[in-house]
């Protein structure tokens, strides 16, 4: 069986995935991102890791898109943030399709990936949701600190006022 064989290569295919998608950074951040995996000297790279590694189960064991959820949060919170285009923030989930290719042609794996072509579709457009959820949620967070500092602004302004018109009712008048 197809899923089988291309199984038996799981940490190959997970390994060249996760450097395919480190390369996409700046050079010094990918060298940070490779060296530590411990998560609390690297939380963003173990969030990598640990996410793509759940995805790469959940393609080649069949779990549905919506389980993966939370593995592809983990991936796509980050790159939401670091403000990556929407196709670059989720375009990793895609590139896997042309990695099983060809892991599958190094290995002699002689079978069609429609299969495994239409899991990542699924898990790429769920990609796509959990990306639009993060950025949905960032511009919440930054309107809301913008009307909490215009809050504060205008509560210095009013209190400016009430001390200039205490002030100049003190004056003496002429």
């Amino acid at each position: 069986m197809l899923d089988r064989e291309i199984a038996e290569h799981r940490d190959e295919i997970l390994e060249r995935w996760i450097n395919d998608i480190v390369e996409g950074y700046p050079k010094e951040t990918a060298n940070f991102l490779r060296s530590k995996k411990d998560r609390f000297a690297n939380p963003v790279g173990a969030g990598l890791h640990e996410g793509l590694a759940e995805i790469l189960d959940g393609v080649l064991n069949d779990v549905d898109s919506n389980e993966l959820t939370q593995a592809l949060d983990r991936v796509i919170r980050v790159r939401a943030v670091q403000e990556f285009s929407p196709s670059a923030a989720v375009g990793f989930v895609f590139d896997l399709k042309c990695l099983l290719r060809e892991v599958a042609e190094e290995h002699g794996v002689e079978a069609s990936l429609k299969n495994f072509d239409q899991k990542i579709e699924r898990v790429g457009l769920c990609a796509f949701d959990v990306y639009m959820r993060c950025r949905e949620e960032m511009w919440s967070i930054r309107a809301r600190e913008i009307r909490n500092q215009s809050v504060g602004i205008m509560e210095r302004v009013a209190q400016w006022r009430e001390r200039r018109e205490e002030n100049s009712e003190k004056l003496p008048q002429s």
